[in-house]
């Protein structure tokens, strides 16, 4: 090495590690310092640099010593249900989510933050845990360890969320740590999202003590402010994450340190090997004061095979993969759970091959495979649709007593058992008569009796214009498409008589006679 200062390449110190730190002294360049430092050298007021006075910033010397970084581990990890109110920090009334179902979410399995009644504004409902670690997790003497976490939530709906909805958040005591709100904004019904609280540090002191508690609350309520409604979430997928770092167990690297002559330092690079960049991670020791494990006499025997994922480094230790980062997408199936990476899979439990067929569902789904864990399933599906068919089991109803009436249908109710499009269709039988001369019009229509919802417009059914006597009876056929967003949904037949002119003897229909029958028909076409 020759020169001053940084930019040169440090010395790296090759085979066994010095016991004591290397320490290599670089003597100042004869270009940056000026002569002797005799009376009247023009020297007053500089640092004298062995037997020549130079400016302190010009004159450095460097040295290099070998250290070890910690190598960070995962801390067994739980978090416990507790109550919230010491974290109600939102505006308005405020609810604690049922602790059953929050210990339920904190152990990664799923739960429903249920809707308020409508009556509070600004509504947020709230749960808490706690961070316990297994102290016998623990290596070494770590002072601090990371926390990190993730949940996912669904908006069930019946209303769009307001604005930001909710947050997810960090506390030590009760300060908060971190406080990051949920969005993206005004997340509609059926949206999803994640929450991710980054890690960070917090001390294994207030750890061990309760203090530090994971947070999430969810707005439930009505908002006026943004006029929309109470909503339902879906909570699920929650993972915590605990890690800590042992010191001195980490990789081997080497600290480059240079000072001016007076000793303040210039500069500090860290390498792997004098020349490739390297961040460790803190706290970093000497190697001589190396922790447990980190070179053991006899090193375990390691798998050749091309799928074993840990790898002895160059310093004698063993490195294990950390926990794969996972794309938070909501259509990445891959979950980070307490007891490691999760990949959903098929599972046939209450699966009856051909059985599925019935009013609840629109497809039948066969599965057969091996029990155990197959690499290869055979899945069927066919299409199984809801549907159903009536007929009206009565006697037509008497629309010339109730001329220019609305006569509800009941005994032709059918009912729409799910959400989806429906198919609906209806048989109208009829009777119309004069024995005089008259005319008028029978009409009718389909109604949404859940909702009060008119499926189809007025359609005629029969008319008459009669100069004399006139009989007539027949069926006339009704149809539409109908979209309902959730079941169950009553649809019935309504019917009205309208006299125009003359004298009516007969106006009946909606009923069966010896000649047909009032039918009604509905078919699920699409979800």
């Amino acid at each position: 090495m020759s020169g001053c200062g940084c930019a040169q390449s440090p010395i790296a110190v090759g085979g066994r590690q010095p016991t004591e730190p290397a320490r290599l002294p670089v003597p100042c360049p004869p270009s940056r310092c000026a002569d002797s430092g005799r009376a009247g050298s023009g020297c007053s007021g500089s640092t004298r640099c062995g037997s020549s006075c130079c400016d302190p910033r010009q004159c450095e010397h460097c040295e290099t010593i070998p250290l070890r970084d910690s190598a960070p581990y995962r801390v067994t990890a739980t978090a416990r249900s507790i109550d919230p109110t010491p974290y109600y920090t939102i505006a308005h009334t405020h609810a604690a989510l049922d602790p059953v179902v929050a210990q339920t979410i904190l152990d990664s399995g799923t739960g429903t933050f249920p809707a308020d009644d409508g009556t509070h504004n600004g509504q947020h409902t709230w749960l808490a845990g706690v961070i316990r670690v297994d102290p016998a997790s623990l290596r070494g003497k770590p002072t601090e360890v990371t926390v990190s976490a993730s949940v996912h939530v669904r908006n069930d709906g019946s209303s769009t969320a307001c604005r930001l909805y909710g947050r997810f958040a960090l506390w030590n005591g009760t300060t908060p740590v971190r406080t990051d709100l949920l969005g993206p904004p005004d997340l509609p019904a059926g949206g999803e999202d994640d929450g991710v609280i980054p890690p960070t540090a917090v001390p294994l002191a207030d750890v061990l003590a309760g203090k530090v508690v994971i947070e999430l609350n969810l707005e439930t309520g009505n908002d006026d402010a943004c006029r929309v409604g109470p909503k339902q979430w879906t909570v699920d997928s929650f993972v915590l994450t605990v890690r800590a770092a042992t010191p001195g167990c980490g990789r081997s690297f080497l600290r480059t340190t240079c000072r001016t002559c007076d000793g303040a330092v210039t500069c500090t690079t860290d390498t792997l090997d004098g020349s490739t960049p390297y961040a460790p991670v803190p706290p970093v020791v000497p190697v001589v004061s190396c922790q447990d494990g980190c070179a053991p006499a006899r090193p375990p025997c390691l798998s050749t095979d091309r799928g074993n994922a840990i790898v002895r480094g160059s310093d004698g230790c063993l490195y294990a993969p950390d926990t794969p980062a996972l794309d938070p997408s909501p259509c990445n199936a891959a979950r980070n759970t307490t007891g490691g990476l999760l990949v959903p899979r098929i599972d046939v439990t209450g699966i009856a091959p051909g059985g599925n067929t019935g009013t609840e569902r629109s497809v039948d789904i066969d599965v057969t495979g091996t029990r155990g864990c197959p690499e290869r399933w055979r899945v069927g599906a066919r299409l199984t649709p809801v549907s159903g068919f009536l007929n009206t089991e009565r006697q037509h109803a008497n629309l010339l007593a109730k001329a220019g009436a609305d006569v509800p249908i009941p005994e032709s109710d059918v009912v729409l058992p799910e959400a989806g499009v429906y198919h609906i269709d209806s048989d109208v039988r009829y009777s119309l008569g004069s024995a005089t001369g008259g005319s008028g019009y029978i009409i009718g229509w389909l109604r949404d009796e859940t909702t009060d919802t008119l499926l189809t417009s007025f359609t005629q059914i029969a008319a008459i214009n009669a100069e004399r006597q006139e009989q007539q009876g027949g069926t006339t056929h009704i149809m539409t498409e109908y979209t309902v967003a959730s079941g169950p949904r009553t649809v019935r037949l309504h019917l009205m008589f309208v006299l125009t002119g003359g004298r009516i003897s007969t106006a009946e229909a909606g009923g069966t006679d010896s000649n047909g029958a009032t039918r009604m028909r509905f078919l699920k076409i699409r979800d």
